[in-house]
């Protein structure tokens, strides 16, 4: 993963002085890092939620793959940012409503995508598997909390496989011959 600008996710828990605080042991956790792929895989495959549910598990039924947290070939830097909401009306700050954020610059991250337990009987084959998350990496763009505010901007590219025109080819007959045999 390539950060364009700092990004931030945030732990939910305030510390004295920070209202967005991140978790400097884990700033880009595994659980983020399924659900933006996830997130990618149903905006590549709208309409194929099963093909999705396949790949990423569901409520009743687990996924095979496991995310690791992202490392940090290069020291991150956490920084403080200070945001301020406005009356629309005046161009006043609003009473309340200045946050103090923590942000996280970077310039890169890695993490990977594993194999936890056997691929259970289905149509897909673990090649079939690993395109889809391949794809569903490469059509991540964004990552962590205000994001439309400038923060979280990204490009992530995969080793194996490669997402290239072959591959995009791949996905697109995958998604297609899904689509047709489980048409409703």
């Amino acid at each position: 993963m390539i950060f364009h600008g700092p990004f931030r996710v945030a732990t939910g828990v305030a510390r004295p002085g920070i209202d967005a605080a991140v978790d400097r042991n884990d700033l880009l956790p595994a659980s983020s890092l399924k659900g933006l792929m996830r997130d990618s895989a149903e905006n590549l495959l709208p309409g194929l939620p099963g093909l999705v549910e396949h790949v990423f598990g569901g409520a009743r039924k687990p996924t095979v793959w496991a995310w690791s947290s992202a490392r940090f070939p290069d020291q991150p830097e956490v920084r403080m940012r200070v945001r301020v909401s406005l009356d629309e009306e005046t161009g006043a700050a609003k009473r309340d409503h200045l946050l103090y954020g923590e942000e996280v610059w970077a310039r890169t991250a890695e993490f990977e995508v594993t194999r936890h337990a056997r691929l259970p009987e289905s149509p897909l084959s673990e090649d079939d598997h690993l395109t889809v998350l391949a794809c569903a990496a490469a059509g991540v763009h964004s990552v962590g909390s205000d994001r439309r505010r400038g923060l979280g901007w990204v490009e992530c590219t995969t080793g194996d496989p490669v997402v290239d025109a072959a591959l995009v080819d791949r996905f697109r007959a995958l998604a297609a011959n899904w689509g047709q045999q489980h048409a409703s």
